[in-house]
């Protein structure tokens, strides 16, 4: 005891993180990571996206990693604190989430999650496939908290096509992460069988992998490679420019009004309060009291917002018919993360996702955006506006029901729309 109480002295306990190793914890909560291979329960063998140099990272009394970042700092790099927060589900406030080192006890307690809640361990039941393959099981239903076994992130959360172990534990893996397993494991004749990352069982022949993969890149399209500060499908109701880029403003009561940061600072829409974002995926906040972007509501009401219905009248609804494309492998839907089938029905989005229609349209009623990309499905404009006022549409037929009516010395005067000639006038 007084043995490893030196050790932890030496390796320096700490009691809050330190400016650096809060850094490495936001870039490794941010960044993709493939776990390649497990040398025992704390040596592991990791992979960072979009980087070519594999990386050996061991926890013990004093954490290691073969990285340059940990070989110049010698504090935890993002690659032990992904470890850390991804693997063994650390919350980043623990204390063992930003030691430089744990006791044998203290690793003992990771190893085990006692800082996790206790969940049942009750079974969930297997996804049945129409036309299943003989010797092939059924896929496991995807839950909320399950993840990638690679890439550790959660399946329903990034929304990335999945493929599943179709000879062993149904568990479920990212199309692109088993990918990445598949190249380290250097197998090259399509034949080959994939050992599953979980359960070390046949998961599938590497062809059927590079089908999938080749298929389910038609469901990335080109909105969601676009940068991030353009909002798709925004249009300035001022100047009518579109999409808008930069910072974008809401108004707070009439939702579907959005505006450029010119036209903003001009004046434009000053009657009511506004929210901001900068990136598509953030946030809308409102902009903040005393600044001249946020001046006091003055008279005038809010444009009447068309019902949720009106959305969604606005989304085409298809049918999956036999022969269509949507039926091959890898092809499904990235919310739920099933496959389609013949004679579901699904919405096309207009940046062209493709979804099943129970589960887009809840979302879309809620946000009014694509839950992949943010493209805003419907956004005001004055001619909009004009039409889908119920206070004009209620004028109208007011003005209709007027002219039924007969009131002596006005109907006669409503029905000339010519001034009558004079009458001594000689005709022309």
């Amino acid at each position: 005891f007084l043995r490893r109480s030196c050790r932890n002295r030496r390796t320096g306990w700490r009691n809050v993180p330190s400016d650096t190793v809060n850094s490495h914890q936001d870039q490794a909560l941010s960044s993709t990571v493939f776990l390649l291979r497990s040398f025992g329960p704390t040596a592991f063998l990791l992979k960072e996206d979009g980087e070519t140099a594999n990386f050996k990272v061991c926890l013990g009394e004093r954490h290691t990693c073969t990285c340059p970042t940990f070989a110049r700092e010698q504090q935890p790099c993002k690659h032990i604190c992904w470890l850390l927060l991804r693997k063994f589900r650390l919350p980043r406030e623990h204390q063992y989430a930003f030691q430089p080192g744990l006791s044998e006890r203290q690793l003992l307690e990771v190893l085990q999650g006692s800082h996790q809640a206790k969940t049942s361990a009750a079974g969930t039941p297997h996804q049945s496939l129409p036309g299943q393959e003989t010797g092939v099981i059924c896929r496991k239903e995807i839950q909320n908290q399950d993840v990638c076994p690679i890439c550790l992130e959660g399946l329903l959360q990034k929304k990335q096509p999945v493929c599943y172990c179709r000879y062993g534990c149904g568990n479920s893996v990212h199309i692109s992460c088993m990918k990445v397993w598949a190249d380290h494991q250097g197998l090259s004749v399509g034949q080959e069988m994939l050992r599953c990352p979980l359960c070390r069982e046949s998961f599938s022949s590497l062809q059927l992998l590079q089908e999938q993969a080749k298929n389910a890149a038609r469901l990335f399209t080109a909105a969601e490679r676009e940068r991030a500060d353009r909002h798709l499908g925004a249009v300035c109701c001022s100047c009518r420019a579109g999409p808008v880029t930069g910072t974008c403003y809401r108004c707070s009561l009439c939702s579907s009004l959005y505006l450029c940061e010119t036209c903003v600072k001009k004046g434009s829409h000053s009657q009511h309060p506004l929210a901001s974002r900068t990136t598509r995926k953030e946030e809308w906040t409102p902009v903040t009291e005393g600044s001249t972007l946020d001046p006091e509501p003055r008279d005038g009401s809010a444009p009447a917002e068309p019902p949720a219905d009106f959305v969604l009248e606005r989304v085409p609804v298809a049918k999956v018919r036999r022969g269509s494309r949507l039926l091959d492998e890898g092809m499904q839907c990235r919310i739920c993360l099933r496959g389609f089938g013949q004679g579901q029905q699904l919405r096309t989005l207009p940046c062209q996702h493709k979804f099943h229609m129970d589960c887009v349209d809840q979302i879309l009623l809620r946000s009014r955006s694509c839950p992949l990309d943010g493209y805003i499905i419907y956004c005001q404009r004055p001619t909009d506006r004009k039409k889908s006022s119920p206070e004009v549409t209620s004028l109208q037929h007011q003005e209709d029901d007027l002219k039924h009516l007969f009131v002596p010395g006005t109907a006669l005067l409503a029905q000339s729309t010519k001034p009558s000639p004079a009458r001594h006038a000689p005709n022309s």
